[in-house]
């Protein structure tokens, strides 16, 4: 599987509270973590770097071994991964009134063998793309969703919102930070996407669509995140891309 992946500061902010790593397993699998960070200035940085690097070492520690876990399990260790991960972002905020409040959302894409594992905390997502039709894996924990799920605003009315940025999930300092943690089958030629909702408040999931259709993966962070500058811009933007590529046969 191939990975792809860029973060850019965006046209608004003086700083980058983004962050995002990515490896290949020793065994059968790859991985990728996105996580946008927020609480002032500084303490949005350090909760999403806090959070990836615990990621990186928690996942290379629990899942470089190549035997295999069944889902059930699989769900078990990454909720256990996620909760240590908040509980450390929390634990840093207590000992420095700097820090306090900060948290961060998070994405993460883990594929072992032909099964992708998508788990998010925030308003992060994760998206499919399948025989040309995108699919959104991921509910976003806001405010904002909530309405749209009750039916009292539309989601055309959510995209101008004016308590838009109000995350009901996070990693650090929410009273929740359940994930959510689903398995899916990865086929060749499928691509999964992974934003932070910078891009997603500029490119909305149909042009999206579009724009998968027509640039290949390993330009698409890179073209992605011009078209949310283009748009304005108006937040920090990171863009993740994992490629099962297609057979030589099949692709003839």
């Amino acid at each position: 599987m191939k990975l792809f992946a860029m973060t850019d500061v965006g046209c608004k902010r003086s700083s980058n509270q983004d962050a995002f790593c990515q490896a290949h397993l020793p065994s059968d699998g790859e991985f990728m973590v996105l996580c946008d960070g927020m609480g002032g200035h500084r303490g949005g940085n350090v909760a999403s770097a806090i959070a990836v690097r615990a990621f990186r070492g928690l996942l290379f520690s629990r899942f470089s071994g190549s035997e295999k876990i069944r889902p059930k399990d699989l769900k078990i260790l990454l909720e256990w991964i996620i909760t240590g991960v908040s509980r450390l972002i929390a634990q840093t905020a207590a000992e420095s009134s700097e820090y306090s409040g900060m948290g961060s959302t998070v994405v993460l894409a883990l594929r072992r063998g032909k099964k992708m594992c998508i788990a998010h905390v925030g308003d992060s997502r994760a998206y499919l793309y399948r025989n040309g039709s995108l699919r959104r894996l991921t509910r976003d924990h806001s405010l904002v969703q909530d309405l749209i799920d009750r039916g009292e605003i539309s989601p055309e009315e959510g995209v101008n919102h004016p308590h838009r940025n109000v995350i009901t999930r996070t990693l650090g300092y929410a009273e929740d930070s359940t994930p959510e943690i689903q398995i899916c089958d990865v086929r060749q030629g499928d691509l999964f996407l992974l934003c932070s909702d910078g891009l997603t408040v500029t490119v909305p999931d149909n042009e999206l669509e579009q724009l998968l259709q027509t640039i290949p993966p390993q330009d698409l962070a890179p073209q992605l995140i011009a078209r949310a500058r283009e748009g304005g811009g108006p937040d920090n933007v990171t863009v993740g891309i994992l490629y099962e590529e297609e057979s030589e046969e099949n692709q003839r």
